[in-house]
Formats: C-alpha cells, sequence, structure tokens
C-alpha cells in the first residue's frame, strides 16, 4: 500500500459505526466489522496514543483490473503499522 492511496482521517468509533452490521446470529444489536469483528478487535489493540486510522482505497486502475483494494490503516509516525482490507474487487 502507498501512503498516495490515503483518502481521509478517521476514528475508532467512526469506523466502528461505518462498518457496523446487524448480524443474526450474533444478537439484535449493530456489530463493529460484523463477522470480521475478531480480526477488528485483533487490529484495533495494535492502536496507541499518537497513532492515526487512514481509510484507504487504491487506484482506479486496480479496481479496472480486479485487484482494487480498499480498508482502514494504521500509521505511527508517518508509517503504515498495519491494515484492514475492507473491499475487495
Amino acid at each position: 500500500m502507498d501512503k498516495e492511496w490515503f483518502k481521509k482521517r478517521i476514528t475508532i468509533e467512526e469506523c466502528e459505526i461505518k462498518h457496523s452490521a446487524i448480524i443474526k446470529e450474533l444478537g439484535p444489536a449493530p456489530v463493529p466489522f460484523g463477522y470480521m469483528n475478531q480480526k477488528w478487535l485483533e487490529f484495533k489493540s495494535q492502536i496507541q496514543d499518537g497513532d492515526e486510522l487512514w481509510e484507504f482505497s487504491s487506484p482506479l486502475a486496480t479496481w479496472k483490473h480486479l485487484c482494487g483494494r480498499a480498508g482502514i490503516c494504521i500509521v505511527r509516525n508517518g508509517e503504515i503499522i498495519d491494515s484492514l482490507v475492507t473491499i475487495m474487487s
């Protein structure tokens, strides 16, 4: 992933609201990242004070060639620490 893919800085709370799903098997309340909740919790546990969360999306050409990726990444001191892919083509 390249930093040029960054689209918008986002908070943990915004991520959990934006990516929540109601899954009948998991109960009536929305679950952050739905079936990917465990991956989200592991991803979120890496976040430290001062880290930034960014939404990212690969360039348009990657989507046209069915290799596009979008999601959330953790940035610490200007370096990408980890990413969670939420959409793939």
